[in-house]
């Protein structure tokens, strides 16, 4: 049985926020990257919509994934950038099937 976890999350920044919302993302990826349990973390931006962020997270297990969510440079991050944001994110766990 394979206990990774994987999170497809997606945001928009609100108008004018892109960049902003763009650079709070980046500032956390090297921290996150080395944190124990994460197998992936890439951030993506649609090609269409310049406000759409996409973070694909692999994570070795529900343990590892919940150390990250409580990590205080993600909890930081997320303060300073809700209020940049066009409503609210929406984070997927998904599984692969193929």
């Amino acid at each position: 049985m394979n206990d990774t976890v994987m999170i497809i999350a997606e945001s928009n920044a609100a108008p004018g926020k892109a960049d902003q919302v763009r650079s709070l993302i980046e500032s956390v990826v090297e921290r996150t990257r080395a944190e124990d349990g994460c197998l992936r973390y890439e951030v993506l931006r649609d090609l269409d919509d310049d406000s759409h962020i996409i973070l694909i997270e692999e994570w070795r297990d529900q343990a590892s994934l919940d150390a990250h969510l409580a990590s205080e440079h993600l909890t930081t991050m997320f303060q300073t950038m809700m209020p940049l944001l066009a409503g609210e994110g929406r984070g997927t766990r998904v599984a692969r099937i193929a």
